[in-house]
């Protein structure tokens, strides 16, 4: 199978997948709107999120940071699931999968504008 172009090769090293809560409730929002487009479309996208899950737990590929400056200055790295991006960054031997949007959003100032919340909500 060819790598797609922004697709790199890792040492052969697994890795621990972490998925925030934030996350987890995004798929299942995902999940909830396409189970109204149809059973088969919503276990499409789940099969390849959980395909891409293991790929990244495999340690063998990277997709790269995310092509938004705003989001790669901050470590996120991307992948696709069908029309949706996930964002994950590495924290050690983990990968942590931070958020899935769908493309059509402005992800990038969705997480810039949660991530000044936590922020304020920290102090």
């Amino acid at each position: 199978m060819p790598l797609r172009p922004s697709m790199t090769l890792r040492q052969n090293m697994a890795y621990n997948v972490k998925i925030l809560p934030t996350a987890e409730q995004e798929v299942d929002d995902i999940v909830d709107y396409l189970l109204g487009h149809g059973v088969f479309t919503a276990r499409n996208f789940l099969d390849k999120y959980r395909s891409q899950l293991q790929h990244l737990q495999s340690g063998v590929v990277d997709y790269g940071l995310s092509k938004l400056p705003e989001l790669a200055v901050l470590g996120y790295h991307a992948c696709l699931v069908n029309s949706y991006v996930m964002l994950y960054y590495y924290d050690n031997e983990d990968v942590v999968v931070a958020h899935v949007f769908h493309q059509s959003q402005d992800y990038a100032a969705l997480v810039i504008s949660r991530n000044r919340f936590e922020l304020l909500d920290d102090d």
